[in-house]
């Protein structure tokens, strides 16, 4: 029952993005932009936590050994 209802809200939810975005039906050309697209934000957020995270660390050690 929950695989079937999570089918079901996920199918709502890119037919609502599919109208209000390209005001079309829910095609599979249109789910594989919509993956692509969020396994690029992934990507990108992944890479920004990972540059924020090297700059802390190199950041912390002038800190350190300026004191």
């Amino acid at each position: 029952m929950v695989q079937i209802l999570s089918g079901l809200i996920t199918y709502l939810l890119l037919a609502i993005y599919c109208y209000e975005q390209h005001n079309e039906k829910v095609s599979i050309n249109r789910v594989r932009q919509l993956r692509i697209k969020i396994q690029n934000e992934l990507h990108a957020s992944s890479f920004n936590a990972e540059s924020l995270q090297n700059f802390k660390e190199q950041n912390d050690w002038h800190l350190y050994a300026k004191t």
